[in-house]
């Protein structure tokens, strides 16, 4: 009996395993399927770390009961290992030293600010990064305008498309290229800066929106909190909802970014900005494809940068053509005047 028992439960816990190796690979699978087609089930690659966290508890478990098996959720892992390094880059602090060539960029979704305070944050954030360019998301329109005599100690040149800006050092090279997709109210600027001799491609972008309210974020919050069946069958479905709608709107929105890359491949090419979704999503990964992620190449850790305290992820991010390498990645966790934190990268040209 006692034979049977220990039969019983190896079986059984091989076939949760297997099933939490599943899941990984699903979500990855997933990252193929534009959520146009598949909008509800595409918001199972939400759950790819927690899927990992089980995988790697098995790990655990089958060196303490039964070691031979080990091998399945390592196995398991090892799969989709770049996918894993996707979302959490395991690379020293340190980061390679600056040179001549080297060009300092800021993505940062501003979120509107409202107050005084958070808008003098901004400046002296923006002061103390010096970056080269600094790619903005949700920029009050009359920003720039109310601000004008500051810019012109910067030697900023700026252009802004609806609450998409983009303030560069290096000289504009024309107008805004118009990005057509379906949206409610999100839209992406891009625009060719004259870089030192080099024509450079910058996206800027901010995806579609999930657009919760923060009545809606704190009923989700208070449901983790405090579960009751009703409330969490309750927020469950409504975020579901809208998290499905916003993720259909993004599919899109991300073959329209990827066309437009696809369109001046082999120019220098760097897309940024608050794009709304994880890096095991179908739009992470389609740029992922093309272009290189500096969080990927320069970052450690999981690198939160949305600082929702119900939703903790990198929703943030920078990719670059093959012209460029990241020196450094870092997400600067002092500003406090966003929900999101500033994204800082350094990238230096690549000797040829």
């Amino acid at each position: 009996m006692r034979q049977f028992l220990k039969r019983f439960s190896i079986s059984l816990m091989l076939g949760a395993n297997l099933c939490t190796v599943a899941l990984l690979w699903l979500c990855v699978a997933l990252t193929f399927v534009s959520p146009e087609h598949l909008p509800r089930f595409s918001q199972v690659t939400l759950a790819f770390p927690i899927f990992l966290a089980a995988d790697l508890l098995f790990v655990l478990l089958w060196l303490l009961f039964h070691a031979r098996l080990a091998w399945v959720p390592v196995a398991g892992m090892l799969a989709v290992g770049g996918y894993i390094l996707d979302y959490c880059p395991l690379h020293p602090l340190a980061g390679t030293p600056a040179d001549s060539t080297s060009l300092s960029i800021v993505t940062f979704n501003v979120g509107y600010m409202t107050t005084d305070g958070q808008r003098e944050e901004l400046i002296r954030f923006i002061n103390a990064t010096d970056a080269d360019i600094v790619c903005l998301q949700e920029l009050s329109k009359k920003f720039l305008d109310d601000h004008r005599e500051w810019l012109d100690t910067t030697a900023y040149h700026t252009l802004q498309g609806g609450s998409i800006a983009i303030l560069s050092r290096l000289p504009f090279l024309g107008d805004t290229i118009h990005i057509d997709y379906p949206t409610r109210s999100n839209h992406s600027v891009a625009c060719w800066i004259d870089c030192r001799g080099d024509s450079l491609l910058i996206i800027n972008n901010h995806l579609e929106s999930n657009h919760l309210s923060p009545e809606e974020k704190e009923e989700y919050t208070s449901a983790i909190k405090e579960p009751h069946r009703e409330a969490i069958r309750h927020s469950s479905h409504l975020l579901l909802g809208k998290l499905s709608e916003a993720a259909a709107y993004r599919g899109a929105q991300t073959d329209s970014i990827c066309a437009l890359v696809d369109r001046f491949a082999g120019h220098h090419i760097i897309v940024c900005g608050d794009l709304n979704e994880t890096p095991v999503s179908y739009t992470y990964q389609q740029l992922a494809r093309r272009l290189t992620s500096a969080y990927r190449q320069a970052g450690t850790g999981p690198g939160i940068t949305y600082s929702g305290r119900s939703f903790p992820v990198r929703i943030d991010h920078l990719f670059y053509s093959k012209e460029w390498t990241a020196a450094s990645c870092v997400i600067d966790r002092t500003v406090s005047s966003s929900d999101h934190y500033p994204l800082i990268v350094r990238l230096n040209k690549k000797e040829h």
